[in-house]
């Protein structure tokens, strides 16, 4: 999408090949893929403009600086004659490389949740779940929604269910599969509504910022305030999580009993 945009072509004609240099590389992590990435493609892709610029001018016979790119063709001002992108890697090889060094970005969000707890069985319930954040230029809204909403969910998980339990006797690890560690689910939370703030990251070229982490980092305080909130009248002023059903009925059990 990055260098389909930024050509101006359509993004059937872009095709990304991994490897094909000696390049050595590591994993994606700190929400740095397009940041670091999406940005050395926008970079190769204007660097693409100028070097077949050039090449355009001699096939056009013109100096370069006559000469106009826009949406996959090569046209000199106030003329008529031009050349297709296409036409002219189709006369003669074209390759550039592009690199370049990115700073840091710093995303910032807010994410407010209402959470419903069940006096009689403790099962707590998302009701709502709002989610604005500032990760920048948006590429894709369709994957920022995703990264969030699995973000949420994982946080959501960990407030609610994930726990590691040991044998107090014999220190037998006794959730030692998913049968017995409860994994977020779906139905989780029902409806995460997402929106954007972008304020534009001037430390690199897209103007972007992470956002794979900011469900999980909003969501933990997020619910986990919920939670208390929710217990507060009854008196709880402190609970660990995670907060399963049997530890919240028995807070409320204790509190009514105070």
């Amino acid at each position: 999408m990055i260098v389909a945009d930024t050509l101006g072509v359509p993004l059937e004609r872009v095709r990304i090949r991994q490897g094909v240099k000696p390049l050595i590389g590591n994993h994606t992590g700190g929400s740095r893929s397009t940041a670091g990435a999406g940005s050395a493609c926008k970079l190769a892709a204007q660097k693409l403009i100028e070097h077949c610029r050039s090449l355009a001018a001699e096939r056009l016979e013109v100096e370069p600086s006559q000469v106009e790119y826009a949406n996959g063709v090569f046209q000199v001002r106030g003329d008529k004659k031009k050349i297709g992108l296409f036409d002219l890697a189709k006369k003669q090889p074209v390759n550039v490389m592009a690199e370049g060094t990115f700073g840091s970005t710093f995303p910032n969000g807010c994410h407010v949740t209402e959470v419903e707890i069940d006096p009689a069985t403790g099962v707590p319930c998302i009701v709502a779940y709002n989610a604005v954040d500032d990760c920048g230029n948006v590429i894709n809204h369709t994957v920022v929604e995703g990264q969030v909403h699995g973000a949420v969910t994982q946080g959501a998980g960990q407030i609610f269910s994930e726990q590691v339990v040991y044998d107090r006797d014999t220190g037998q690890l006794l959730t030692g599969s998913f049968m017995d560690y409860c994994m977020p689910r779906a139905g989780l939370v029902p409806a995460i509504h997402v929106q954007d703030y972008p304020v534009p990251s001037v430390n690199n070229a897209l103007g972007v910022k992470g956002v794979g982490e900011s469900g999980c980092t909003a969501s933990l305080p997020s619910l986990s305030n919920a939670v208390v909130d929710a217990l507060r009248p009854l008196g709880v002023q402190h609970l660990d999580m995670p907060f399963t059903p049997a530890k919240l009925w028995h807070a409320i059990r204790s509190a009514g009993k105070a």
